[in-house]
């Protein structure tokens, strides 16, 4: 028998739970003493006859909205009306536009937004299965932190209506996804019987749930991130900027279910006011809580005497410390073949765990930075997602993320590294999901091993390509505790400057205040390093900069030895912020640990230099063109700021968040000039949507009807006309989504 070491994990365990206080009338218990702190900015009592458009906007149309919702929403006045001064959203069962239910959404965006702040709605809720009612906050400028979830969503108040006594107030954010909330049960009577007020206390770092005045919720421990990027967001973001108001009455879905024979229609949310209130002194940020050694104790499995937290991770006890189930249709056994794990797969299931291979009790404790690493091959081509991530208890988050795995014929190592932003769990998983492929799997070397302790900065020799394949990380310095992470200020002995990060949302620059220049080349320098860089491969720095007066500045490239790699590129600074774009061409050779470098020894200035959005990316070779050819959408050249890669249904990736004005670049290479002929692989929920694709030698513009479901996925085809050699394809289009696109010459 052998023994394994268990060391003592000390932390103090937030507990978050309902009230219980019975509470049937509006009585401001816990708000009496802070209500004269607050002063009301905005609020709509729905006193006039109609709904006040100059407050809320109509959302309309149906596709499910990411739950499986079965409603229609539409602006007519029988599902959305102002009655006897009360704002109704009210949902019924008939056949409308494909849908077999209709209801209504209202929301403030662009009429009411807010960073902070007290929210109170007095509310009537519906009820019968299938009615999911919502009071909640999406944020206003989605492209300061990125999609959903890393964006956020605050969610005020929801209910399900099999559930009539109990309401949900909720957080979510990530990267990997998460989401924290808890729930409020009356002692006596129904949310569906009368009129509760629902408030939200908003404050920078703590957020606080009220029912009747009642406090049932604090959260002030939360993260985010976009995707792919190595280190979380400066706390408190996402929820640091402005928030609009949505209320709606959901049908159906994957949270509450559908409707049933016992449902009644129709169903009414009445809604008697809502009032949005301004502390009346600075808010001021509250910390993020620390774990502590003094709390309870939590016991977790120490790691091996290498550092690995897996148990037989070559195999060499059988299949000890491992367990292979099937789930969803999934078929298939676990052996040990030649010292390595043999995963032996007869059905594929329908969806990623239908078969999947785990071990429990890796303790993973929150703030430590993690590395994953095992080695893989398969009988052909194909993935797998894995993932770190805690059990049904800690909802299945997935602390590493959902990791999706490309492994081949060949034993490879595969690694990524990964920070618990999450509470300590001592009873995580290592989790290989073989599912949705009936390829056999061999694994061997599976290793957990903390990499940083919480304060240390990981810095990876040559940066892992983020998303987009910008190497540069932190380029938007709103991230670390100071947003100077993974910066370096270096500066000569004869001269002196500072450099700092503005806190302020829209300000969240790169300031660098020159003191005292000794005018000596590359005397004051602001760098990032551990980049990478390869042989005959062409480079693009961007990057937003002005200064408070004209002056210029330069770029490079210097190798570990701080010997410059080619030539400066110099920048003249204006005194308004501009994007400047810049290539580095003339790789000889493969370098490690560059450093890519901002110039400012200019012996004419001090003026201080501002700088932010970052980035620094390979640039994809131009596709040859030859026969049919096909082109990833995600294999762009370049993009505008909006579109952005999502998980595909066809497997890999595909572009979404197409709108009016963005476009993808794409760089071909043409054996000779003349017309191409173009399919698209597209899909949209809306219809007769504009595809325009533009060449150096002209304009091609097709109407695309829609599919009905952004993943639902069809091939329409076009024409267009490429010059001989290199040009460009520039592809435009509104809320239509790009998986590929192939060319091939008439």
């Amino acid at each position: 028998m052998k023994f394994y070491k268990y060391i003592i994990i000390t932390t103090i365990i937030a507990v978050i739970s309902s009230c219980t206080t019975s509470k049937t009338t509006d009585v401001q218990d816990d708000l009496k003493e802070t209500r004269e702190n607050w002063t009301l900015v905005w609020s709509d009592e729905f006193e006039s006859s109609t709904i006040d458009k100059t407050n809320w906007n109509f959302v309309e149309g149906a596709g499910g909205y990411g739950n499986s919702e079965l409603q229609n929403y539409t602006s007519r006045e029988k599902n959305a009306r102002i009655e006897n001064g009360k704002l109704i959203l009210e949902a019924h069962k008939e056949d409308y536009n494909g849908s077999n239910f209709t209801s209504a959404k209202l929301t403030t965006e662009g009429k009411g937004d807010w960073t902070y702040g007290r929210y109170e709605i007095r509310a009537k809720l519906p009820k019968g299965q299938g009615m999911w009612p919502a009071l909640w906050m999406m944020p206003t400028d989605y492209d300061i932190y990125g999609p959903w979830p890393a964006c956020g969503e605050i969610d005020i108040m929801e209910s399900l209506g099999h559930e009539t006594n109990k309401v949900y107030g909720t957080l979510h954010y990530g990267n990997p996804k998460s989401s924290t909330g808890t729930f409020y049960t009356l002692d006596s009577g129904n949310f569906s019987d009368s009129f509760h007020t629902y408030t939200l206390d908003w404050l920078p770092g703590e957020i606080k749930w009220y029912v009747d005045g009642i406090l049932y919720q604090t959260q002030n421990d939360w993260y985010s991130n976009n995707e792919e990027s190595v280190e979380s967001l400066t706390f408190p973001a996402p929820f640091d900027r402005d928030f609009y108001l949505q209320f709606n009455l959901a049908v159906g879905g994957t949270w509450p279910g559908n409707p049933n024979d016992s449902t009644k229609f129709p169903q009414k949310f009445e809604i008697d006011w809502v009032r949005v209130y301004e502390l009346n002194s600075p808010y001021k940020l509250v910390n993020k809580p620390v774990e502590d050694t003094n709390g309870s104790e939590l016991v977790g499995r120490a790691p091996q005497d290498d550092g690995n937290y897996v148990l037989n991770d070559k195999f060499n006890d059988g299949d000890e410390f491992w367990t292979f189930i099937n789930n969803e249709g999934g078929v298939g056994s676990a052996s040990i073949e030649n010292g390595e794990m043999f995963i032996n797969i007869n059905a594929s299931g329908n969806q990623t765990w239908a078969n999947q291979l785990f071990q429990t009790d890796m303790n993973v404790r929150k703030g430590y930075t993690y590395r994953v690493s095992f080695k893989a091959r398969s009988e052909k081509n194909r993935s797998f997602m894995l993932k770190i991530g805690g059990l049904e208890d800690r909802g299945w988050t997935a602390y590493s993320g959902e990791k999706q795995i490309n492994i081949s014929k060949e034993m490879k190592e595969y690694s990524f590294d990964f920070k618990m932003e999450e509470k300590t769990d001592v009873k995580a998983r290592y989790e290989f999901n073989m599912g949705l492929d009936d390829a056999d799997i061999w694994l061997d070397d599976i290793k957990l091993e903390v990499i940083a302790m919480p304060g240390d900065i990981v810095e990876i020799p040559n940066h892992l390509p983020q998303k987009y394949g910008n190497v540069i990380y932190n380029g938007t310095f709103d991230r670390g505790n100071d947003r100077k992470t993974f910066w370096n200020l270096l500066v000569d002995s004869k001269s002196d400057a500072m450099f700092s990060v503005n806190p302020d949302l829209y300000s969240r620059e790169a300031k660098i205040v020159t003191i005292d220049s000794s005018n000596q080349e590359n005397s004051i320098m602001l760098y990032q390093e551990n980049i990478g860089l390869t042989k005959d491969d062409r480079y693009k720095i961007a990057f937003n900069g002005y200064s408070n007066d004209l002056r210029k500045i330069y770029l490079g490239l210097f190798d570990e030895k701080w010997k410059l790699i080619g030539e400066k590129i110099k920048v003249d600074l204006l005194e308004v912020s501009k994007k400047y774009s810049f290539e580095f061409n003339g790789i000889n050779k493969d370098y490690n640990n560059v450093k890519v470098a901002f110039i400012l020894d200019d012996e004419n200035s001090t003026d201080t230099v501002y700088i932010d959005n970052v980035s620094f990316s390979k640039l994809i070779k131009p596709k040859k063109i030859i026969g049919l050819t096909r082109i990833e959408a995600e294999d762009f050249y370049s993009k505008s700021e909006v579109p952005q890669t999502q998980e595909c249904s066809e497997g890999g990736l595909n572009i979404g968040w197409m709108t009016d004005g963005n476009w993808l670049k794409y760089r071909v290479i043409a054996p000779s000039a003349g017309s191409y002929k173009v399919n698209y692989r597209v899909a949209s929920a809306t219809t007769d949507n504009p595809l325009i694709t533009r060449t150096n030698s002209g304009t091609t513009e097709l109407t695309y009807k829609g599919s009905e479901d952004w993943q639902n996925w069809e091939t329409i085809s076009g024409e267009i006309v490429l010059p001989e050699g290199e040009s460009e394809i520039v592809i435009s289009a509104v809320d239509v989504n790009l998986n590929w696109f192939e060319i091939e010459q008439n």
